[in-house]
């Protein structure tokens, strides 16, 4: 399922420096049931190579420094939290934080909570969504 949204980025990457080449030959991957929050933050970037690498730093009050895998796992606890309220496909969550960690999970757990399956369970914090 990640294979076109890849192929799409590794593009873009590749032709970064060549605006109209990017413009003109880019075409939008067809994404069918794609999350981006599961099928790539979680299981490419919080799973693969780059799990421990930094993916989140707040600097200032709130100071906070998070891997993928710790994000992902932080995420999964609050996704979780607001399937148990009841927050399903569809719902609109109002969040009012400044710029801290909290923000960030809350955001990536929003796009978790957008799955299409509404039997669709996250994982614990100690395991893969």
């Amino acid at each position: 399922m990640t294979d076109g949204f890849k192929a799409a980025r590794d593009f873009l990457l590749a032709h970064r420096t060549d605006y109209d080449t990017a413009c003109r030959e880019f075409r939008w991957p067809r994404l069918d049931g794609f999350n981006w929050a599961l099928d790539w933050f979680d299981a490419e970037l919080a799973q693969g190579d780059s799990r421990d690498s930094l993916a989140l730093r707040i600097i200032g009050d709130g100071a906070a420094s998070l891997t993928f895998a710790e994000l992902s796992q932080r995420s999964n606890r609050i996704a979780n939290g607001l399937r148990s309220l009841g927050v399903s496909r569809g719902d609109r969550i109002l969040l009012m934080l400044g710029n801290i960690a909290p923000l960030w999970e809350t955001m990536l757990a929003a796009m978790k909570r957008r799955r299409d399956d509404p039997g669709h369970h996250l994982a614990d914090e100690d395991g893969p969504a």
